[in-house]
């Protein structure tokens, strides 16, 4: 049952392409079955009151249309041999931007939010992904990027936090094939709290990371932050094209093959 009514609604709204490349996972109907669907099973859904307004036009044909905002919600419910469970999918305010409809390598921007929601054997759960700002946009020869954003998740055992804020350039080696082989610079933080942490952090640096054929084969990242107890670590990894070297609070590397 699942599979088709989520079919149903990308087949509706047309959103798995635009906020794939967003890095956005599309909010599809879930439904906690491990024996499958019998004959008796009874499953509803309705996604009546979403909407979809704008600029809905897409010339260059790559699935991200000019200036599209969603809102509503989609409800579903499932009783049967597994239990009765219900749920829910929501887009506040989520906009999706084509930076240039005359290229469909052009990027992509998205902002607004995403909320799920769960229920069933007397548990919930809700997960909320505000997206402030996921800007992937070609710039000259490559791609400049800014991810910043937060999860909050609401669970059985307590109240999560999971929060972003990443930018960096992404340049291919060769233009003409932007998702081949290239070099990644970033720099951002990561941050989270649960019932039972209080907070951890985290700050990173890559420089110059070269992916080639599927491997890191040059560049650096280097990482430092506090965790749960407030335990203090920084540690960086090097690569070339033959070894890769990791250091752990300014003690002697340790080395081995990059292979």
């Amino acid at each position: 049952m699942a599979a088709p009514l989520s079919t149903a609604n990308e087949q509706l709204y047309k959103l798995s392409e635009p906020l794939a490349l967003a890095g956005v996972p599309v909010p599809l109907l879930f439904l906690p079955l491990s024996s499958g669907a019998t004959p008796l099973d009874v499953a509803s859904w309705n996604c009546g009151t979403v909407t979809v307004t704008g600029t809905l036009t897409d010339a260059d044909g790559d699935g991200i249309p000019v200036n599209a905002t969603y809102n509503g919600r989609c409800n579903w419910s499932y009783s049967g041999t597994e239990g009765s469970f219900s749920g829910y999918w929501q887009y506040n305010n989520l906009k999706v931007q084509d930076p240039d409809d005359a290229d469909p390598e052009a990027g992509i921007k998205v902002s607004g939010a995403v909320e799920w929601g769960y229920s069933g054997n007397g548990q919930s759960l809700t997960w909320t992904w505000t997206l402030t700002q996921h800007d992937f946009v070609k710039q000259g020869g490559g791609y400049d990027f800014t991810y910043v954003g937060q999860w909050d998740i609401s669970a059985p055992d307590g109240n999560y936090t999971f929060s972003y804020d990443l930018s960096g350039s992404w340049t291919p080696d060769d233009p003409n094939n932007p998702w081949g082989d290239g070099t990644l610079n970033a720099s951002g933080s990561f941050s989270g709290s649960g019932p039972n942490c209080t907070g951890w952090s985290l700050q990173t640096t890559l420089t110059d990371v070269h992916y080639s054929a599927g491997r890191i084969d040059g560049g650096s990242a280097s990482f430092s932050g506090t965790d749960c107890d407030g335990n203090a670590t920084a540690f960086t990894v090097s690569w070339s094209p033959t070894e890769i070297c990791v250091t752990v609070d300014s003690q002697q590397p340790i080395c081995g093959p990059n292979s």
